[in-house]
């Protein structure tokens, strides 16, 4: 294939709409940036709060550039929807952008793409991470609609990480238009290691306990509440069981409460956020997502990579079934049934971790796949 580098022999910039904060997608673009050959590509990211993030060092790093088109100022909902629009176009104007790659959680976000198209972008990709809206409320669903109807006019590509996303952005339009990347992650990165598993535990003093581990934002998309009453119930079951929470978001304070509340405080591992991923999935011997709606969970592959069992709520697309370490339970059951089945599950699953990383590789979500893709997709876009 023949691409084009930037401007002056530059590398091609390509602006990533995608905030910094720890999460699935943040970490999914970073990890892809890490894999490119920066010399022919590189992203730069625009983000709509300034502040402080997870990701920055990591982009410095890199060499990206951090852009900031913050809304948050903005006195209403409205106002905010037409700050970001304006905001967007200014900075997108200011950096002369070719390529705009929007990682959208919803179709509201082709209003920045039309931003893009009059600041002068040559490609808008549309990118589907998500499978719901967090309100689905009448006046937003056909918002929704609206946004959907106004796709053609912004986006060059569609993208989505699995079924359930794509149909979520972009409705029924032909599934031959959309493009199906996967959620890759570095499998021997993530391959199961028994000396950070012994030093993990050794630090924290856990010994031969059950360890389960929840990895995401605390807000009600991730359904920690549940997952709080889940793990009550596995102390019954096991009363030396430890929960490892990695995350931060709104509804911190609630969840210490309920942990308080429940008597599980003692036995709950709190981490906000962290680059050592890999060593608590190693800690661990198994994993619960119970969440209301996701795309394809980017920490679900890491977790089934570690060899974990994982139990995935039954409103998660199946894609995210890598493995045989993938078992999926309804929201409609209660949540001893949850802990019932969490504990059978550790229990059985804890020799043969390290296959794992070969299993997933094998599924054809290793990062190096992804990122290679994508940077032959971007020079070929402009050529």
């Amino acid at each position: 294939m023949k691409g084009k580098k930037g401007r002056k022999g530059q590398p091609l910039r390509v602006i990533q709409a995608c905030d910094l904060q720890a999460g699935g997608i943040t970490s999914l673009i970073l990890s892809i940036c890490e894999q490119l050959d920066r010399e022919k590509v590189n992203f730069d990211y625009l983000v709509y709060r300034n502040q402080p993030e997870f990701g920055d060092e990591k982009v410095k790093e890199y060499g990206g550039k951090k852009l900031i088109a913050d809304n948050t100022d903005a006195p209403n909902q409205m106002a905010r929807f037409l700050w970001k629009f304006w905001r967007t176009w200014k900075v997108l104007k200011e950096e002369q952008v070719e390529i705009f790659h929007i990682n959208a959680p919803t179709p509201y976000d082709c209003l920045v793409g039309i931003a893009a198209k009059l600041a002068g972008a040559r490609v808008v990709v549309l990118h589907s991470h998500n499978s719901r809206l967090k309100k689905p409320g009448v006046g937003h669903r056909i918002f929704q609609e609206i946004c959907r109807f106004c796709l053609p006019l912004c986006g060059d590509y569609y993208f989505a990480c699995s079924d359930l996303a794509g149909e979520f952005m972009y409705g029924k339009r032909p599934r031959k238009r959309i493009v199906y990347v996967k959620n890759g992650i570095d499998t021997e990165y993530f391959r199961f290691d028994e000396e950070y598993r012994n030093k993990m535990r050794e630090d924290y003093g856990i010994g031969d306990a059950l360890v389960f581990g929840n990895i995401g934002r605390l807000c009600e998309q991730k359904n920690q509440r549940f997952l709080l009453y889940i793990f009550a119930e596995i102390r019954k079951i096991k009363p030396d069981a430890k929960l490892i929470l990695i995350g931060q978001g709104e509804l911190e304070a609630e969840l210490s409460e309920l942990a308080d509340s429940l008597g599980i405080r003692d036995n709950l591992i709190r981490i906000a956020a962290t680059e050592h991923v890999r060593e608590y999935l190693c800690m661990m011997d198994g994993f619960l997502l119970p969440s209301l709606f996701e795309g394809l969970p980017v920490v679900g592959v890491e977790a089934q990579a570690s060899g974990l069992p994982c139990v995935f709520s039954d409103s998660i697309t199946r894609e995210v079934s890598l493995s045989d370490r993938a078992h999926f339970l309804s929201l409609k059951r209660s949540a001893q049934d949850w802990a019932r089945f969490a504990v059978a599950m550790a229990e059985a699953a804890k020799e043969n971790r390290k296959v794992y990383a070969d299993v997933i590789k094998s599924d054809g979500f290793e990062i190096k796949d992804t990122a290679r893709w994508l940077q032959n997709f971007y020079l070929e876009s402009l050529s």
